[in-house]
């Protein structure tokens, strides 16, 4: 039998009453080792597309990732991505996350960057749908399009519901989703009218299917636990904080040498995922080894022909996920790379 996520959010989440009810107490923003590869930890779900990323890019861009994070003036947080709207994260949002281990890193902003990219994924995704619909009227189009783009509101609403009927592998229900839509949209005091009308464009398939897609694609970060391949990429993430992600084979040997001497410089971005399954005997037993996992690229040391990788889980290997292997382990081990400027 399928189990969702409804039961962590039973008359919480879905009963209509304000998510504050189960706030935790605010926790800092920023832990001891601040925005860094070692403040990155992965919790319960399998989102370590995400977190592998987030610690990538903290190692070469700690300054944008901190200022794409500011106080909303009506509480919780605003992030900036390169483009589109800003997206505004709850307090309470963050909170439950945390509550519930989606999120272990040292300090919150993890959390709320995960929050954001969520919410970011869903409103293009609604964005995209109302665009291309053949069956929603042209007249309604402006008006949907100019709700979705200008509201932190609607966006929190369809994450907190998608989040109380998310299953296990991704599938979310129509009609149970737009039910949760509509209870979170009142609660948030969303205009009934506004709510009407997006709970509406769910009935219109093309709609609904964007937004299943995109859950599916990104189950991890709403509360499905899915392994890599199976759900998001790490290029994804790199678009949305620096504009472009790019990813290759590491059979390519030529191509992946070129890129991991610029990881090296300090000129990108870079994480690796591991094969399906190992390629030797050794691996599996291997202290550092997991299958379709997403690893942060932390050095390539050219003289020694080494790369040191990080585990977003901050263990295997103890004590912090870091260790080093010869180039030629990594190039048998991982199966491809992704990386930005």
């Amino acid at each position: 039998m399928r189990k969702t996520f409804a039961w962590i959010a039973a008359g919480l989440l879905g009963s209509g009453l304000a998510v504050g009810a189960w706030a935790a107490e605010p926790a800092s923003l920023y832990g001891t080792h601040g925005v860094s590869p070692q403040a990155v930890l992965q919790g319960t779900l399998g989102s370590c597309y995400f977190h592998a990323s987030i610690a990538a890019l903290s190692k070469i861009a700690p300054e944008k990732l901190r200022s794409a994070i500011s106080e909303n003036p009506g509480g919780g947080y605003r992030v900036r991505f390169v483009d589109g709207p800003e997206e505004i994260v709850q307090a309470e949002d963050v909170a439950f996350a945390r509550d519930h281990t989606f999120d272990r890193s040292e300090g919150t902003w993890v959390a709320v960057l995960m929050r954001a990219y969520a919410q970011r994924e869903l409103r293009q995704s609604l964005v995209h749908a109302i665009d291309k619909s053949d069956l929603i009227p042209s007249y309604i189009k402006p008006i949907g399009l100019s709700l979705l783009n200008q509201s932190g509101q609607l966006l929190t609403g369809y994450d907190r519901a998608v989040r109380s009927v998310v299953q296990q592998d991704g599938v979310i229900d129509k009609a149970l989703l737009k039910t949760k839509l509509a209870a979170q949209l009142s609660a948030l005091g969303v205009p009934d009218s506004a709510a009407q009308m997006l709970g509406g464009f769910l009935d219109e398939r093309g709609f609904f299917d964007s937004i299943a897609l995109t859950v599916e694609q990104n189950g991890e970060v709403f509360g499905a636990y899915k392994s890599l391949g199976q759900g998001g990429v790490p290029v994804r993430v790199f678009e949305a904080f620096q504009g472009k992600g790019l990813s290759g084979l590491v059979a390519d040997k030529k191509l992946t040498l070129e890129q991991l001497r610029q990881q090296s410089a300090g000129h990108i971005a870079m994480v690796a995922g591991s094969w399906a399954t190992p390629s030797g005997d050794g691996y599996s037993t291997a202290n550092w080894w997991v299958a379709s996992h997403c690893y942060t690229i932390l050095n390539f040391d050219d003289a020694a022909q080494t790369v040191t990788l990080r585990n977003p889980w901050g263990a295997k290997p103890d004590p912090d996920g870091v260790f080093t292997i010869p180039l030629a382990t990594f190039l048998d081990a991982y199966e491809f790379y992704t990386y930005s400027q």
